[in-house]
């Protein structure tokens, strides 16, 4: 299998606005899979510092792999997609990579099914057996090209699935995501071929969480990247605008549900950690 980096991509990046203010944070994007369509995963590296703040981490629709890169005591978790922030404690002082594929198809279920991964965390070693070689080799690498390279390796071996082919279901994901969660079901029914009910069903069984939960974490992070344009600072009503959303109160009511707070608040309090 072959594998290639690629240029940092900002309108397809899964965001993390905490988890990007980190010391020394770095990402790439990492083409992975050759079985899958959706076949990117997104590669990152940072430091904690010494308060040991916890992190909160907003809804993305990704699984993660996070490993604490430590020659002595290295660890690697993996947590499935999640449907509501949470906050991330971890070790200070010390090195994260992290590695996070776009999407479970393609990929071969772990001791647990994705779908049932959804808004847990689990060590990775008690869910795939003979899998702590790949924490301990990230330990020992020194650069993030290395790591990168390392979790390729590991991916190849333990993660891809050579007897998928692309689905209806992956192809409604794409849709989805293009669509940047603005589609109707009937659509996605038009598209695919399927009825409406049997997309929903299948979407579900393949990611654990509905179709219109999808749609709405794809909507929610593309409003939380024009909140944080750097160069051209979105205004809420193009927010609304942009996003399909009903009004700002529909807008308010859509944080409050994936980061607990209103855009500007949750904005400013990033802003202050940088």
């Amino acid at each position: 299998m072959s594998t290639c980096q690629t240029n940092i991509d900002r309108d397809i990046v899964p965001l993390q606005p905490e988890l990007s203010q980190q010391l020394h944070y770095s990402e790439r994007l990492l083409k992975w899979n050759p079985y899958s369509k959706k076949n990117l995963a997104l590669c990152y590296q940072f430091q904690t510092g010494r308060d040991g703040t916890p992190i909160r981490l907003i809804p993305d629709a990704c699984i993660d792999f996070l490993f604490k890169c430590d020659r002595e005591n290295p660890v690697a978790v993996v947590s499935g997609v999640q449907t509501a922030p949470r906050e991330l404690v971890l070790a200070p002082d010390s090195v994260y990579f992290g590695f996070k594929p776009y999407s479970p198809k393609g990929m071969r279920p772990l001791g647990a099914a994705w779908h049932e991964l959804t808004d847990a965390q689990i060590s990775l070693e008690d869910d795939l057996r003979d899998a702590g070689w790949i924490a301990e080799r990230l330990a020992a690498q020194e650069t993030f090209d290395q790591r990168i390279a390392a979790i390729a390796d590991f991916a190849r071996l333990e993660l891809t699935d050579d007897t998928y082919t692309p689905d209806f279901v992956e192809l409604s994901e794409l849709q989805l995501c293009q669509a940047r969660g603005n589609i109707r079901m009937e659509a996605i029914s038009d598209y695919t071929g399927y009825t409406g009910r049997y997309c929903r069903e299948k979407f579900k069984e393949a990611h654990g969480i509905s179709i219109k939960n999808y749609s709405s974490i794809m909507r929610f992070q593309n409003a939380v990247r024009m909140l944080f344009r750097q160069d051209d600072e979105a205004s809420l009503s193009d927010i609304v605008f942009d996003n399909g959303y009903f009004d700002q109160s529909h807008l308010n009511r859509e944080f409050r549900r994936f980061c607990g707070d209103t855009p500007l608040h949750f904005r400013r309090e990033v802003l202050c950690r940088s």
